[in-house]
């Protein structure tokens, strides 16, 4: 397996500093092999690196980083029980299902595939544009059944927190009503 230097790596992905090196390699906790007085990452380590090089470049964060992880099933066939005239291939695709079910490692990856399908779903319900009125029609809702909200309730909704007694937002009048917890309480009407 081929070693790479911490010098080779600060030219490949052009950073300015050692330090820049070592803060990526901390955020995908690759180790770092010694030699002497030098250090060293393995292939796999750099092959982590170019997909956060790439996450980098497609605007990311080395905070919201995950790397994909490459995954190869080799399913067992039942060679003992297979003769020419029971060979199908319903029976052939059941023996090897039947095989996985049970296999520990495909069992790992089925938990693995959930966990990324999850993660996946996330980053889609953050993508997915949302409705533009969609505030406004919660804070109508609001107004409606008498809700009281919470400074924060109101800035999550909004994007700013209310002020003073009264405080006017577009077509809602948020009046100081109390408090909920640590936080004031805002009576949402509608004008």
């Amino acid at each position: 397996m081929k070693k790479y230097s911490i010098k080779e790596l600060q030219d490949r992905y052009q950073l300015k500093t050692r330090q820049s090196v070592y803060d990526r390699l901390n955020a995908i906790k690759a180790e770092v092999l010694k030699e002497g007085n030098k250090s060293y990452v393995a292939e796999d380590a750099v092959n982590t690196l170019d997909q956060l090089q790439e996450h980098l470049k497609l605007g990311g964060s080395i905070k919201t980083f995950t790397p994909t992880v490459k995954t190869t099933v080799y399913p067992e066939t039942d060679s003992v029980n297979c003769t020419p005239d029971n060979l199908t291939v319903n029976s052939e695709i059941d023996s090897v299902n039947s095989s996985l079910d049970t296999n520990p490692e495909y069992i790992q990856l089925s938990l693995f595939q959930l966990t990324l399908e999850t993660a996946v779903e996330k980053v889609i319900e953050k993508v997915r544009p949302s409705n533009p009125i969609d505030h406004w029609e919660k804070l109508d809702q609001a107004a409606k059944r008498g809700y009281i909200l919470s400074s924060k309730e109101v800035a999550e909704l909004l994007g700013t927190k209310p002020k003073g007694q009264e405080w006017t937002r577009g077509a809602f009048k948020f009046i100081r009503f109390g408090k909920i917890g640590n936080q004031t309480g805002w009576q949402v009407t509608r004008i």
